[in-house]
């Protein structure tokens, strides 16, 4: 948006690196609220009631990290300046409706960024019809799925997905406090999230078809480019030098060493050393290492999405970080993926499904032996590789650039000041009337109101025919 000539205010919890900003871009860092990637790790890992309670914690420490930025210095001076006036907010949705007071305050529609597919909350504020029986709508739901989904499936979709509302219900009464304290003035909490005209989120019918209405915009792969930028020097001589081609393995940026089982990278290590291939390796710090093997190259910053777009990168070996898993399909590279959290293993349970890879269980039962199968498997299988390289095609298949797109839709919603034409009546809908509940009460009172008066018919002929009878037989 900034480079279409629009003046952009980026108020963000965490930094940004340097080739992100622009000119015309207002960069505001809350500099006092600071994230936490262990909770955030804890919150999304593990199953069932201790999932449930990490997720509660989290939640939790979001709220408190929102009410403290709303109360930050940098925060009121930009919402009293009466000078401000803003078109269109964009927020990265976090559960947290509070934030709605903005678009109140400032008078402008909303439009939420999602990372992933669509969660049953989302769909429900822009009123899109939720499809559960096929499409996952839950962040802790990581069955596999594909076109034959069965009982499993649906009924973890069901668990999960009334696991995030009844979580939103506990915080409720604080964020609507929240939202009171700071907004009161305004219309109610409910009112304000209606502001909200336009879902933008990271996927593509090409990966699975999903009915959304028309304020549902896929922008799947937004980050990356067509044409990738040069490589460092350094890192480019040594892809070049590979003649067995090259591995990337990362585990991204929020994954440390102590978030993982002992030895494991020591494990992943003594096998990646060993390959004929050559390793590009991410690692936290270039002074710790695992070794000094000659085939692996440490770096604890490495350009991820222009090293896969290389024709000589044989094999993604991560994590199943969704950005990552859409820059290695995007680029046609095959996968091998070790899931810790969050949405990562419903990312990895897509490319097992559909041969883009294979996964591996982390855990204390990972060992050199099972690391080396699955790695090798994936590099001399050309299964997997044409596959991916088959579905880059299909995901790359657009009549706009993905950033185009986005702009657009961006853009419309501006000119057309929150397009209420292209709003689905679901958003105002109540649970009754959307799911029919009222219809089908109608109904069913009215079958048995008919089937009481058949019976009562019924009754009174057969009660008729008995009389008649007994006419005759007294007049025999």
């Amino acid at each position: 948006m900034a480079e279409r000539g629009h003046n952009v205010t980026v108020v963000s919890l965490l930094p940004l690196r340097e080739e992100w900003l622009h000119p015309s871009m207002t960069y505001i860092q809350m500099g006092s609220v600071k994230g936490n990637s262990d909770l955030c790790i804890s919150a999304t890992r593990g199953f069932g009631l201790r999932r449930f309670l990490n997720a509660l914690d989290l939640m939790d420490t979001l709220i408190r990290a929102m009410a403290e930025m709303l109360e930050h210095p940098k925060m009121q001076e930009l919402i009293h300046n009466r000078d401000n006036k803003f078109d269109l907010i964009l927020y990265g949705y976090m559960y947290i409706d509070f934030v709605y007071g903005l678009a109140e305050h400032f008078d402008c529609p909303v439009a939420l960024l999602w990372a992933n597919m669509p969660v049953a909350p989302l769909m429900q504020i822009i009123g899109n019809p939720m499809e559960m029986s096929y499409t996952p709508l839950g962040v802790m739901n990581s069955i596999p799925w594909d076109y034959n989904l069965g009982l499993l499936f649906r009924v973890k979709n069901i668990f999960s997905i009334a696991a995030e509302y009844f979580m939103l219900l506990l915080n409720h009464w604080s964020i609507e406090g929240i939202y009171r304290k700071h907004f009161g003035q305004y219309a109610s909490m409910s009112k304000a999230k209606e502001r909200v005209s336009m879902v933008l989120f990271s996927h593509h019918f090409s990966e699975k078809p999903v009915p959304l209405v028309p304020a549902m915009i896929e922008v799947g792969g937004i980050h990356l480019n067509e044409q990738p930028d040069p490589l460092p020097k350094d890192i480019e001589n040594f892809i070049t030098d590979a003649e067995e081609g090259v591995i990337l393995f990362t585990l991204g940026t929020n994954v440390k060493e102590d978030h993982l089982h002992p030895k494991t990278l020591d494990k992943i290590y003594n096998v990646l050393s060993k390959l004929p291939q050559k390793v590009l390796w991410k690692c936290d710090d270039e002074y710790r290492i695992p070794g000094n093997s000659s085939n692996i190259l440490f770096r604890s910053w490495l350009p991820q999405r222009d090293i896969l777009a290389h024709p000589k990168v044989k094999l993604l070996f991560g994590h199943g970080g969704k950005g990552g898993i859409t820059e290695a399909k995007f680029y046609g590279v095959p996968i091998v993926g070790m899931p810790l959290f969050a949405d990562q293993f419903l990312n990895m349970n897509e490319v097992v499904v559909n041969g883009y890879g294979l996964m591996l269980e982390h855990g204390e039962a990972l060992n050199d032996v099972i690391i080396y199968a699955t790695v090798n498997e994936v590099l001399e299988n050309k299964t997997y590789s044409r596959n991916v390289k088959q579905f880059s095609k299909l995901y790359r298949d657009r009549p706009l650039s993905i950033k185009d797109n986005a702009v657009y839709w961006l853009e419309y919603l501006i000119r057309y000041k929150g397009a209420l034409h292209m709003q689905s009546p679901l958003k105002t809908m109540s649970f009754v009337e959307a799911n029919n509940l009222d219809l089908y009460l109608l109904l069913s009172i009215a079958l048995y109101l008919l089937w009481r008066s058949i019976k009562f018919v019924a009754k009174g002929v057969g009660d008729f025919k008995t009389h008649i009878s007994n006419v005759k037989i007294k007049m025999d």
